[in-house]
């Protein structure tokens, strides 16, 4: 919770900044949204995010960068496209790419997704 409200406090702080703002952590990786990117369709919104893994994954990926959709008001997402990148913050080399959106996941709750389905939510 306290990270939802610094992102809002840096989102009223700071709106002209286009950064990468860490939105959740786990054992894996730490997760960040590009506040600037949030494109806002009726109930829907679209955001990038990057995840910087903890460890190189089996195919030398350090992290990915991934266009995720939300529906608000049914609280679900789905990966639009993807990619994954050599180094830290979809930097280096990219890896794999992909533009397939997947099917719509519904939310865990108290889970590193529902903070950031908040936080794009009531952007």
């Amino acid at each position: 919770m306290r990270i939802i409200l610094y992102f809002v406090i840096g989102l009223v702080a700071a709106p002209a900044l286009a950064e990468w703002v860490a939105v959740s952590e786990s054992n894996d990786l730490v997760a960040y949204i590009e506040p600037d990117s949030i494109r806002k369709n009726g109930n829907f919104r679209k955001v990038w995010q990057v995840q910087d893994l903890k460890q190189r994954d089996e195919h030398g990926a350090m992290s990915r960068r991934l266009l995720i959709e939300y529906d608000c008001k049914v609280e679900r997402f789905r990966v639009l496209s993807t990619s994954t990148h050599s180094e830290p913050m979809a930097a280096g080399k990219t890896l794999v790419s992909t533009r397939v959106p997947g099917k719509w996941t519904a939310f865990a709750p108290d889970t590193p997704a529902e903070d950031t389905l908040e936080i794009v939510c009531t952007k």
